[in-house]
């Protein structure tokens, strides 16, 4: 079994989205060990959006379904065509950190990707589209992943575990997402 974390990691100076807290993180002495402390956004680093990023009364990070975050996805570039066959499509772009031209899903292709059966939504750009593509898909309870890091990972079929930090009543979390690729 081959495993790739596609998480990128959190760190002092990444990239942030404009107008986002930047990450901090302080460590101090307390006793023999260390203690750290953080100060982020919840969309700093890979992070999951849930509906009430948009939507007030909309489902919060921590009751988003384990089940739709633990599930089969399919990696393909933007623009290509999926299979149909799993619950999660990751989009890979090939985008670094600070470029402001990256692609982004149309309001036609998430209506398609809703219509498809679709439960999770991913990309590593920053953005999986505008504020409309957000509402769309958030609207059908679609989980939404942004800034993953699919640079070394070959299309294909996964097992995807997208885990949010749980924070209660949050719009978004940063989480820990792997893949894992059945050898045979």
């Amino acid at each position: 079994m081959k495993i790739y974390d596609v998480t990128r990691a959190l760190a002092p100076g990444m990239y942030v989205y404009p107008g986002d807290p930047e990450f901090v993180r302080t460590a101090q002495k307390s006793g023999e060990s260390t203690i750290s402390a953080l100060s982020l956004g919840t969309h700093t680093g890979t992070h999951i959006d849930a509906p009430a990023h948009y939507f007030p009364a909309g489902t919060t990070i921590d009751e988003l379904p384990l089940s739709s975050l633990i599930t089969i996805a399919e990696v393909v570039s933007f623009g290509a065509l999926f299979s149909h066959t799993s619950s999660a499509v990751l989009f890979r772009s090939g985008y670094h950190d600070a470029d402001e031209n990256y692609p982004e899903l149309s309001e036609k292709e998430a209506e398609y990707l809703i219509s498809s059966g679709v439960k999770v939504v991913g990309c590593d750009t920053p953005s999986i589209g505008s504020g409309a593509v957000h509402r769309i898909l958030l609207a059908a309870g679609i989980a939404i992943i942004e800034l993953l890091d699919l640079a070394q990972v070959p299309d294909g079929m996964y097992h995807m575990f997208a885990l949010p930090l749980k924070i209660r009543g949050a719009d978004a979390a940063p989480a820990r997402v792997v893949l894992l690729e059945d050898e045979e």
